[in-house]
């Protein structure tokens, strides 16, 4: 009866208007989903007339009344749960059933070509951050609009204006929440490709569509979730969510694997078997360490993360612990030895004029790594537009955009006069503005888009290691590249920089609430670095 109560009136504007209340038992999802708790509003602009406002208004509360029978039904536990995969194939279809909608529609072209200005201008735009905004160019492929908080804010404006709801109501299709997010943000990649198709259409070019052969087949797994949630769709779902490192993917995805293979649903991991499961795990020869650092680390993270989301009831993982055992330490730091430091640096004179780009990194990056406290993948990852000049001091920017940074978060590091001295700056400008120490591999497809293959960084950062290892430092409690921060950080420390500067290089947060105010800038970094000692070789 409550859609029957909902009529369209003509507005104080001339145009038309209406309003649809949003059920109580719905709220909260509604809420969650289209950023709208109470009610839903329609405003037909002035000028538009009557049998065109009929038709708005029918769609428009069609799409509401959908949306309300999904989330019911969801609630009832009867929503599927999709992977990547199946959700851009599922976008396939929308996009069919979208162009359908409008092809033979007497739309204006330009109605189109505003709808492309307003998504793009209007909506995504704005929640740009602020260095897209001081500088566009630096982000051609506005890559910050995958962030989650982005997606969460665009999520309903294309469920809107893409008609998700009466789509899947056609396809007698009911997403779980996790799922559902999933398919949004597939539509939304094909959304301006969707307009951009219409407008063309409205031009009168019916030329053939090419976005379609990019879409992928839907397929219908052969191991059915027992009217629950797959846990390697709740992975897919907490992937896109989070958006964690490449180095992370690569480490749990063998977890979520291992896990989806012995669980139907995430209903079936209940304590008593969860516990079993990972008793058995080590039984059958993985490591207690290993098990206990990554593997509860890895799962008890997602299904916390699937608790906040209300996917499962509670966190069997939280409960679960793995008894480890101590490991022994010979070393008492996990820096180099002053032998040790000796021994890498000198060895990387012999490529004073490198012949290769792997050369190349073997004379620099020990050196970079020494004098800035990086890790070695962020050292590896440089390129020569990273190597900035100010006044005089000269700093690399060790940028997310240049590959992997642990926290998310780049910074700017100042480079200690010694490797200016060395010819640091006229290697660089010999490389000019691409990779440093590595020839970038041509781009191919990866056949499995959640486990990302080690880059060309990383696998110059394990050959450097590999090199170092050659050179007798053998010792397996410290790494060949890693050892460099450790070292750095108690070198800092006896040469009497001060804490905040110390951590401020090498990207640690500050000790206290009250030293993060005030960050330390470029310049503060590099006349604090000035105490640093150079390494005699």
């Amino acid at each position: 009866m409550a859609s029957l109560m909902t009529a369209l009136k003509r507005s104080k504007s001339g145009g038309y208007e209406a309003r649809k209340v949003i059920p109580l038992d719905v709220r909260p999802a509604y809420a969650k989903l289209y950023a709208v708790r109470w009610e839903a509003k329609l405003r037909i602009p002035a000028g538009t007339s009557l049998h065109e406002a009929k038709t708005l208004f029918g769609e428009w509360i069609a799409e509401i009344e959908s949306r309300i029978s999904i989330l019911r039904a969801s609630a009832r536990g009867e929503g599927q749960s999709l992977t990547v995969r199946n959700a851009n194939a599922l976008a396939g279809r929308w996009y069919s059933w979208f162009l359908a909608q409008h092809e033979n529609s007497n739309t204006n072209h330009q109605h189109w070509a505003d709808m492309v200005e307003f998504l793009l201008w209007d909506i995504i735009y704005p929640l740009a951050p602020n260095s897209f905004h001081e500088d566009t160019a630096a982000d051609p492929y506005w890559e910050w609009k995958n962030a989650p908080e982005v997606r969460v804010q665009v999520r309903p404006v294309v469920a809107e204006n893409a008609r998700t709801a009466s789509f899947l109501i056609a396809q007698n299709m009911t997403l779980l929440p996790a799922a559902n997010n999933l398919f949004l943000d597939a539509v939304e990649g094909n959304l301006l490709t969707a307009f951009g198709r219409l407008e063309q259409l409205a031009r009168g070019d019916y030329s053939p569509d090419q976005a379609l052969q990019y879409f992928p087949e839907f397929v219908e797994s052969h191991k059915k979730s027992q009217g629950g949630l797959r846990c390697w769709a709740l992975y897919e779902a907490w992937l896109i969510a989070v958006k964690p490192s490449a180095g992370t993917r690569q480490r749990w995805h063998v977890v979520l694997k291992t896990l989806d293979a012995e669980f139907a649903s995430v209903e079936d991991v209940t304590l008593p078997r969860a516990r079993t499961w990972m008793d058995g795990l080590i039984k059958n020869g993985r490591s207690a360490r290993n098990i206990g650092k990554v593997w509860r680390t890895a799962l008890k993270t997602v299904f916390a993360w699937a608790v906040r989301q209300g996917l499962v009831d509670t966190n069997v993982f939280k409960e679960i612990t793995i008894t480890v055992p101590k490991k022994t330490q010979e070393r008492e730091t996990k820096a180099f030895t002053a032998a040790e430091a000796h021994e890498i640096l000198r060895a990387t004179l012999q490529y004073a004029e490198p012949r290769t780009v792997e050369e190349s990194a073997r004379r620099w990056v020990p050196w970079l790594c020494a004098y800035t406290g990086a890790r070695g993948g962020e050292i590896t990852q440089l390129r020569g537009s990273d190597i900035l000049t100010h006044g005089d001091y000269s700093f690399a920017k060790l940028s997310p955009s240049a590959g992997k940074i642990k926290t998310g978060k780049g910074r700017t590091v100042p480079l200690h006069q010694h490797l200016i001295d060395q010819g640091f700056l006229s290697f660089v400008e010999t490389r000019g503005s691409g990779p440093l120490f590595y020839t970038a591999s041509p781009n191919i497809e990866r056949k499995d888009a959640m486990r990302p293959k080690a880059t060309d960084a990383d696998r110059i950062r394990e050959k450097i290691g590999t090199w170092v290892r050659s050179l007798g430092i053998t010792d397996r409690e410290i790494s060949p590249n890693h050892a460099w921060r450790h070292t750095f950080k108690a070198q800092a420390a006896r040469s009497g920089i001060d804490a905040r500067y110390n951590d401020a290089i090498t990207g640690h947060a500050p000790a206290t609430t009250g030293q993060s105010y005030g960050a330390p800038t470029a310049e503060d970094m590099a006349r604090a670095l000035e105490k640093f000692p150079r390494y005699v070789v």
